[in-house]
C-alpha cells in the first residue's frame, strides 16, 4: 500500500510541481513588476477569493471521497453539484459585504465576484477526480491557469499593473473551468431535491469545519497583516511565504492521495502510518535545510533588495516546513477516521490560538511575529495529532 500510494502521488506530485514551478515563476515576475504594494494588493485580492471558495465548498470534496462507497455515484456527485450551487449563490452576498470593508475599485469588485464562478467549478470536482484516480488531471488545471497568466505578463508586460493581473486571472480560470469541469455530469444535479442538499450541509459539516480551520490556519495571517499593518507589509510576508507554500507539494500530493485510503473501511494500518510519517519527516528536513540555506538567493536573487527583510522569514518557515511534512500524514488519517468529530473542537481552537497570537503580536512586532506563531502553532497542531493517533491505534 506504501509503496502504491508514493507512486501515485508521485504523479500527482509531477503535476503539482510543474503547475508550482510556473506559479513560483509567475509569482516572482509579479513581484519584481510591481513592488511590494501593489504585490501585496494582488496577494490579498488572491486570499480573498480562496477564502470565499473554500469556504463555500464546506466540506463537500472530502465528503465525497468518504461516502462514495456508499451511494451510487451519478446521484451522490449530483448532490455535490447543487449543494454547491447554492452555497455559490450565498457566497456572491457575503462577498459584497466582504467587499466593502477593502479599497479594490468597483470594478475590480465585479471581476471579484465573476471569478467566484469559475474558481467553484474548478473547486468542487476535485474530489470526484482523486476518487478515479485522476490525480495528474486535478494538478494540470493549476499548469492551465499558471500557463495563462504566464503568457499574459509576457504579452502586456509594459503596461502591466494590478488591475491587469486581476483580469488576467479571471481569463486564465475561466478557460481553466471550461475543460476541467465535467459538463456531461450536470444533468445529474437537476433531479436532487433540495431536501437532498439539505442533508449534504448537514452531513459534510464536519468536513467544512476542519477545511474552514485550516485555511483560517494558513491564511489568516495575511488577513491580519494586510488589515493591521498595510498592502507592502503582506508583499514582503507573502514573498516569503510564498517559498513555504511551493515547497509543501509533496505533503499535500499525499494528503489528496491518502485520504481516500484511510477513509475505506481496512484504513491504514498503525505500522504504515508510522513507515509514512518517517519518510516524510526525512523529506522535509531535506527540503527545509535547502530553503533555509538558499533564503538569500530565493528572496534577494530572485525577487530584488525590495524584498530583502523576507530573508528572516523563509529561516523560521524552513523549520515550520518540516512540520507540514510530519503532521500531513497524521492529520488526514485522524480527519478521515471516527474521531473526526471529537478532533473538530481541538482543531478549532489551535486555529483560534494562531489567529488570536497574530492579532495581539503582529501590529506590535511586525510580519517576523505571524512566522514564529505558525512555528508554534504547527507544533501544537503536532501534539494534537499524536493525541488522536494514539486513541485511533489504542
Amino acid at each position: 500500500m506504501i509503496r502504491s500510494l508514493f507512486k501515485r502521488s508521485s504523479v500527482y506530485f509531477s503535476g503539482l510541481a510543474l503547475g508550482r514551478l510556473l506559479s513560483t515563476i509567475v509569482f516572482i515576475l509579479f513581484a519584481r513588476t510591481l513592488l511590494p504594494e501593489k504585490f501585496g494588493s494582488f496577494i490579498f485580492f488572491i486570499t480573498l477569493l480562496q477564502v470565499v471558495t473554500f469556504f463555500s465548498d464546506f466540506g463537500l470534496n472530502q465528503w465525497y471521497q468518504k461516502r462514495i462507497n456508499h451511494e451510487e455515484k451519478n446521484q451522490l456527485l449530483g448532490t455535490v453539484l447543487k449543494t454547491r450551487f447554492y452555497t455559490l449563490l450565498i457566497s456572491f452576498i457575503a462577498s459584497i459585504f466582504i467587499l466593502k470593508t477593502t479599497s479594490f475599485s468597483s470594478v475590480d469588485s465585479i471581476l471579484f465576484l465573476l471569478l467566484l464562478i469559475p474558481e467553484a467549478l474548478l473547486s468542487i470536482v476535485d474530489g470526484y477526480y482523486l476518487e478515479k484516480k485522476q490525480s495528474l488531471r486535478v494538478a494540470i488545471k493549476t499548469v492551465s491557469k499558471m500557463a495563462i497568466l504566464l503568457i499574459g505578463y509576457f504579452v502586456f508586460v509594459k503596461t502591466f499593473s494590478f488591475d491587469l493581473a486581476v483580469r488576467l486571472y479571471l481569463f486564465s480560470s475561466i478557460i481553466t473551468a471550461l475543460w476541467y469541469f465535467p459538463w456531461e455530469k450536470v444533468s445529474s444535479a437537476l433531479t436532487v431535491r433540495l431536501k437532498r442538499v439539505f442533508s449534504a450541509i448537514f452531513l459534510s459539516r464536519h468536513y467544512a469545519f476542519l477545511i474552514f480551520t485550516s485555511f483560517a490556519y494558513s491564511r489568516g495571517d495575511s488577513l491580519v497583516i494586510q488589515y493591521n499593518l498595510n498592502s507592502a507589509a503582506l508583499g514582503l510576508y507573502g514573498s516569503a511565504y510564498r517559498y513555504l507554500e511551493s515547497l509543501s507539494l509533496v505533503p499535500t500530493a499525499l494528503i489528496h492521495n491518502l485520504f481516500p485510503i484511510s477513509a475505506k473501511k481496512e484504513g491504514v494500518t498503525f505500522v504504515q502510518l508510522l513507515r509514512i510519517t518517517f519518510i516524510m519527516g526525512v523529506l522535509g528536513f531535506l527540503v527545509a535545510t535547502l530553503m533555509y540555506f538558499w533564503s538569500n538567493l530565493l528572496i534577494v536573487g530572485l525577487l530584488g533588495n525590495a524584498y530583502i527583510s523576507g530573508i528572516s522569514l523563509l529561516h523560521i518557515f524552513s523549520f515550520v516546513l518540516i512540520l507540514f511534512f510530519i503532521n500531513a500524514p497524521l492529520n488526514t488519517v485522524v480527519q478521515s477516521s471516527s474521531l473526526v468529530n471529537k478532533f473538530v473542537p481541538l482543531g478549532v481552537a489551535n486555529t483560534i490560538l494562531n489567529i488570536a497570537l497574530n492579532l495581539i503580536f503582529i501590529p506590535r512586532y511586525g510580519i517576523v511575529t505571524a512566522a514564529w506563531v505558525m512555528l508554534i502553532t504547527e507544533f501544537s497542531g503536532l501534539l494534537i495529532h499524536i493525541y488522536f493517533i494514539r486513541k485511533l491505534y489504542s
